[in-house]
């Protein structure tokens, strides 16, 4: 397994700070992996844009070619989107360690999975003091993946397949499974011919007093991931408990129930579509 490193120069993350960063995660990969034509934000841009234009013509062959592949760019949006709100739902009551994007016809054919190891987050700190650090670090990750020769560089190159998400979450999310929309796998492994990426995301110890303590001292923190509000020394008590060695709880593999599938130009003919 390909092991990258990203520092974050940073002492802590914040609760938000996670989804943006899996987010531009998932979207750099869709690019770089080439199951979008273009850079996602750009992609999404260009497909709203042809859902608001009139009506194609149909009459023709290639006037039917042009809407089938309108419908299956609006198609991969609407399930990158999809997917994306489902993390945001899911890591906005249950943090994560570990998150997986495959890329195959299926789980037990993923030909690459990309794992990404997060750091644990810090509740005592709002995302909104703090965007300008997040702004940093979502720059630096998207400039370190897409110079990575080890990720970039590849022998053989994807078509258009599809892409799922595996996130390690307790095993106590299993009673409420369907509510998240993920599927509980029992032990699963990656197929032995899949080539794998770990992206290691990680903080500084050292950490600035000032920071640390001084930026959200003044505002009472709601504890979203535990669904109720409290103080900042209670949230400090429950973290010190949930950071010791036996107050760990279990974690297992959940898979997504949302599938992105690939989307890409095969021709100079299938460009038209866009102008």
């Amino acid at each position: 397994m390909a092991s990258i490193t990203i520092d974050l120069n940073t002492p802590f993350i914040t609760p938000d700070c996670s989804l943006k960063i899996l987010r531009t995660i998932f979207e750099l990969l869709l690019f770089i992996r080439r199951q979008i034509p273009f850079p996602y934000s750009t992609f999404r841009t260009m497909v709203n844009k042809q859902e608001q234009s009139d009506g194609v013509d149909t009459s023709s062959v290639a006037g039917l070619c042009a809407k089938m592949q309108r419908e299956k760019a609006q198609h991969v949006v609407k399930c990158a989107e999809q997917m994306l709100e489902k993390l945001e739902k899911i890591l906005k009551h249950h943090s994560t360690s570990e998150l997986m994007f495959l890329f195959g016809k299926t789980i037990y054919t993923a030909k690459e999975a990309f794992v990404i190891k997060l750091p644990p987050v810090d509740t005592n700190h709002f995302g909104a003091n703090h965007q300008d650090t997040l702004a940093g670090i979502l720059r630096k990750i998207g400039l370190q993946l897409v110079v990575c020769k080890e990720i970039v560089t590849v022998q053989n190159v994807l078509g258009d397949t599809n892409v799922f998400v595996m996130l390690q979450l307790s095993t106590t999310l299993e009673p409420v499974s369907e509510l998240y929309g993920v599927k509980l796998l029992d032990e699963y492994k990656l197929p032995s011919k899949c080539t794998s990426y770990a992206i290691e995301l990680k903080t500084t110890n050292v950490c600035d007093g000032e920071i640390s303590s001084n930026c959200c001292q003044q505002l009472k923190i709601y504890s979203e991931h535990a669904e109720r509000s409290s103080e900042i020394s209670t949230i400090d008590d429950t973290q010190k408990i949930e950071t010791e060695p036996g107050a760990t709880l279990a974690t297992r593999w959940f898979l997504l129930d949302s599938v992105v599938s690939g989307f890409s130009l095969k021709s100079a003919k299938q460009n038209q579509m866009w102008k």
